[in-house]
């Protein structure tokens, strides 16, 4: 039996849409996120190959004084040996927003008990208003956000093709997770950062 896409849009050659117009969400008065839906053509493929093409890792991480598996599969991705749909990303990121996206990060969530909690990017405490870049995909999955150290949520539903760009001082003033949930098809994101 032949699997249903998780995207209309998901389907096909990868490739960036040319139809994808962000919109703008402001958060407080220095922190926003641009999102685009569709921005990526084919963006179910892109996943089978990433999953099957990538160096996947477990990370470990000290929690309560025990070493636990984190919930999902990661690995950078150095962008001058990269797929070059990711490079092409790279780059229109760059035109788009005036500055260049030189590194990779990909998370793979395989079901909706992969997750990651609560936090700000390191580049918060790097750089001053970072950009941070996500595209997303495979199945839909909810990205949220909330004021740092806790408050009121602002979720985004993330479907297989979909940009999300958190900018000005969003790193510094909010944190993101992806929760867990019952059902989950899986998702990836890929994460470009500038520096």
């Amino acid at each position: 039996m032949a699997t249903l896409p998780l995207s209309l849009f998901a389907v096909g050659e990868p490739a960036l849409a040319g139809h994808a117009r962000l919109a703008r969400h402001h958060l407080d008065d220095a922190c926003w996120i641009d999102n685009a839906t569709g921005w990526l053509d084919g963006a179910d493929a892109l996943l089978d190959t990433l999953v099957r093409d990538l160096p996947w890792r477990q990370g470990r991480r000290l929690m309560w004084g025990a070493w636990v598996d984190e919930p999902r599969l990661t690995t950078s991705v150095r962008l001058g040996e990269a797929p070059p749909l990711l490079r092409t990303m790279a780059r229109a990121l760059a035109n788009t927003y005036g500055v260049p996206f030189n590194s990779c990060w990909c998370n793979y969530y395989r079901d909706g008990h992969d997750s990651v909690a609560w936090h700000a990017d390191q580049e918060g405490k790097l750089r001053r208003d970072p950009l941070v870049a996500i595209v997303s995909l495979g199945g839909p999955r909810r990205f949220a956000v909330r004021p740092r150290g806790g408050g009121p949520q602002r979720p985004f539903t993330m479907h297989s093709g979909d940009l999300l760009v958190m900018g000005g001082a969003m790193q510094h003033r909010w944190e993101h997770a992806v929760p867990k949930c019952a059902h989950a098809a899986p998702r990836m994101s890929v994460t470009f950062r500038h520096g």
